[in-house]
């Protein structure tokens, strides 16, 4: 399969397709369990649930990356501080097929949008991005197919500029422990994605990363991985898409749920040394 741009989707339709994500690659870091519990090639994968930090993030994106505009996937509906009652449930029902979100978290976007604008580095690497389209690829490696929906792409004199837009509610750990949630891998794993896209490597990813919280929308971070832990990314990245399909494999011909068993070999318990 070629490397191509995919039609327009929903969410729904794109979280369906069975294909390997950076996010699932970051789920297999945890190990094989994790990373079946939320695989597109699990048939007893659960539904997705709304969140609020999901439908947040969703809304953030669309002011950022729209330049302070929607796309016309939200409803704004007063349903109170949280989705989980009787009002949430009537608001999405009133708009199917939309993002329902309140009036306080509208607001609240819109500020994290304006806060952007007034970063003077962050602002300028939006300058002129392209947001773009979910599309799949086929790794040359495995043959596995993958897919991505990266925020945005800017050409620029030194070659593409890759970004990513994140909301966070602990940007330091973050910067200082890039492992907590694997920011490296999701790095690596796009560039890959982008490379078969355009037929080059990108020549920057960037992340711009925004608090979350309530007052501080002005505490925004652009951060880079570092060269050396780049090239460990790229490692393990190989090293999880090789196990994830021998796995898969060994899936399609036994359906044996072992292969994804959270702790396949006998553990030992040991005391530490200090102890």
């Amino acid at each position: 399969m070629e490397t191509k741009l995919t039609d327009i989707m929903t969410d729904e339709e794109y979280f369906a397709l069975k294909a390997i994500s950076a996010s699932q690659i970051k789920q297999y870091d945890k190990g094989a369990y994790y990373f079946w519990q939320s695989s597109p090639f699990n048939p007893q994968k659960e539904p997705e649930t709304d969140s609020d930090a999901l439908a947040f993030g969703k809304l953030c994106h669309a002011f950022v990356l729209g330049n302070g505009k929607t796309d016309g996937s939200f409803a704004v509906a007063e349903f109170g501080a949280s989705r989980k009652n009787k009002k949430y449930t009537e608001a999405k029902e009133q708009y199917p097929g939309l993002t329902v979100v309140n009036g306080d978290e509208w607001r609240h976007a819109q500020m994290m949008w304006l806060k952007i604008l007034q970063h003077p580095l962050a602002a300028a690497i939006l300058d002129g991005a392209t947001a773009e389209m979910p599309y799949t690829w086929t790794d040359k490696e495995t043959g596995l197919p993958c897919k991505m929906k990266c925020d945005a792409v800017k050409r620029t004199k030194s070659g593409l500029v890759v970004i990513d837009y994140k909301t966070s509610s602990d940007i330091e750990s973050l910067l200082y422990r890039p492992q907590k949630l694997q920011y490296p891998l999701q790095d690596d794993f796009y560039c890959r994605g982008i490379k078969e896209k355009y037929g080059e490597e990108p020549a920057e990813f960037v992340f711009i990363i925004q608090s979350s919280k309530e007052g501080e929308e002005d505490v925004i971070a652009v951060a880079n991985v570092d060269p050396v832990s780049r090239q460990i990314a790229h490692t393990i990245v190989s090293h999880h898409m090789t196990e994830i399909n021998e796995k898969l494999k060994q899936w399609e011909k036994t359906h044996n749920p072992a292969i994804w068993a959270a702790y396949p070999d006998r553990m030992i318990m040991r005391y530490p040394e200090y102890y």
